[in-house]
């Protein structure tokens, strides 16, 4: 987000930066250019943690993608990612939102209505600062102005700008992060020292969510970047040069604010690298740097202008991939975009470190609230490349020599393994031989069990025959006596019969 500078401490009175009549947006950037001050003017009242020797998480092959006219007002100030790996930018003086795809191509999106009297605090002009993108592609961006043009501004799938709700006039709305799913925006405010809270929908409400001075400025900038993640919403303070979390409670409201880390002279916006809380910071200062914040508050520079920042804004991270913004207020001199790959060296025990993992992306699948953010945790899937080809050669030496003696170790152990392999071989074929024929003699003496049953059953089956036709002969026999016996009977009846008759 927007990070500007003053020589000296401004009384809270009187923030605004009037702009010298010079016409254009040339003239705006020499008025940022000639209040800036030298590096580290404005360090965390806290004392600071020392910086870490060695960071867990490696930057490599930066390179420049786009670059930018600052004379034009092209001063990149925020991004938000797209699925297909590309970035749109704000262009802070030139109100401008422009998109850059993989290969450093440009293409402007939406220029933000012409204000004719801007009075915007600190620096006097209209200037575009955050940016976030939802699901179905609507990007929305705060636009500073001083007059009732200030709020913040849709930008549809088609390019139309409309604006979506108002913001005070007198603030100056700076980063913006996104909570999709539960369907908010939060807003921080840099000179109102405040967190706003805007509902999306029809009928969009805001409300000023979280107060107080560690949201304040100190001099000329406070609140500045925001990021939602793990139900707390995170906020950097530029003068302060802190790093806070603000718990969101179960009914919405914010919690008690909580310095996560301190002495980060110049920290504009940051992204989360990974899952964790292990964050990326930009540093707007003359020294150009980018900062890896650990969950226990120490820092390392990852990135500094000898990798090509020049006076970094912004930050976000997907899928091995680091994009940062430049804006060159201090310097004036090549505003840019950057993108570094994320490489994930190994601990010394060959495992990977806690902090390692925790720069992992693609899995970002999952952002946008959980997934939040850092969203885009979120739509293409490149999980592997680039790693590989940045692993350090040294290593890759005494790899090859510790995997040539792990060979021999592992031949001599092969090869003491195959003749006990061979010995066991002729003993299990031994066993085999004599259980087959230990099952041949079963084998036999079940065949003659089987053939005497057959032979008994045989046997039961005549004898049942022969009975059986024994009893029929029987049963034959008794009939056929039956039959004899009443036919004598009626032939003695007939006999009687005639015999009665010839009386």
């Amino acid at each position: 987000m927007l990070r500007l500078f003053r020589m000296a401490p401004v009384p809270r009175t009187t923030r605004r930066l009037r702009t010298p009549r010079t016409t254009g947006a040339v003239g705006i950037a020499l008025a940022l250019l000639v209040s800036a001050p030298a590096a580290g003017a404005f360090a965390a009242p806290a004392p600071a943690p020392p910086p870490s020797a060695k960071s867990p998480f490696a930057l490599t092959n930066p390179r420049i993608v786009a670059h930018f006219d600052f004379k034009a007002g092209q001063t990149p100030e925020n991004l938000a990612l797209e699925p297909d790996g590309s970035a749109d930018l704000t262009l802070a003086l030139a109100r401008q939102v422009v998109r850059v795809d993989r290969h450093g191509g440009k293409h402007v999106l939406a220029t933000l209505p012409f204000v004719a009297n801007p009075q915007t605090p600190l620096v006097g002009a209209a200037v575009v600062s955050g940016i976030v993108r939802t699901k179905d592609g609507s990007l929305y961006v705060a636009y500073n102005t001083g007059t009732a043009e200030t709020g913040i501004y849709r930008i549809a799938p088609d390019g139309e700008v409309t604006k979506f709700v108002d913001l005070p006039a007198d603030g100056f709305a700076n980063g913006i992060a996104l909570d999709e799913h539960l369907g908010l925006l939060y807003v921080a405010d840099s000179v109102l020292g405040a967190v706003r809270r805007v509902s999306l929908g029809k009928e969009p409400e805001v409300t000023t969510w979280a107060t107080g001075a560690a949201l304040e400025p100190s001099t000329f900038v406070g609140a500045n970047g925001i990021k939602v993640r793990d139900r707390a919403v995170w906020v950097s303070n530029s003068d302060r040069g802190t790093l806070l979390r603000i718990p969101v409670e179960k009914d919405g409201s914010a919690g008690p604010i909580r310095t996560q880390a301190t002495g980060l002279t110049g920290i504009d916006d940051f992204a989360f690298a990974g899952h964790g809380t292990t964050v990326l910071a930009a540093l707007n200062t003359e020294a150009s740097e980018l900062a890896l914040v650990r969950p226990n508050g120490t820092h390392t520079t990852v990135l500094t202008g000898a990798d090509g920042l020049s006076g970094p804004t912004a930050v976000a991270i997907r899928h091995h991939k680091v994009y940062v913004t430049s804006g060159a207020f201090l310097t004036g001199i090549d505003p840019n975009l950057l993108i570094a790959d994320a490489a994930q060296p190994k601990a010394e025990n060959g495992k990977e470190s806690k902090e390692s993992k925790e720069g992992k992306q693609g899995k970002e699948g999952k952002d946008d609230h959980g997934k939040s953010e850092d969203h885009g945790k979120t739509g293409d899937n490149a999980k592997t490349g680039d790693n590989a080809k940045d692993e350090d050669h040294g290593r890759r030496k005494d790899q090859a020599k510790d995997e040539d003696h792990g060979r021999h170790d592992d031949q001599a152990k092969d090869e003491d393994h195959g003749r006990d392999e061979d010995h066991g071989r002729r003993d299990d074929q031994a066993t085999d031989e004599n259980h087959r024929q230990d099952e041949d003699h079963g084998r036999r003496d079940d065949q003659a069990k089987d053939e005497d049953q057959a032979k008994d059953e045989d046997q039961a089956a005549d004898e049942n025959s022969s009975q059986d036709e024994d009893q029929a002969a029987d049963e034959g026999s008794a009939q056929d006596e039956d039959q004899a016996a009443d036919e004598d009977s009626a032939q003695d009846e007939d006999d009687g019969s005639r015999s009665r008759a010839g009386s």
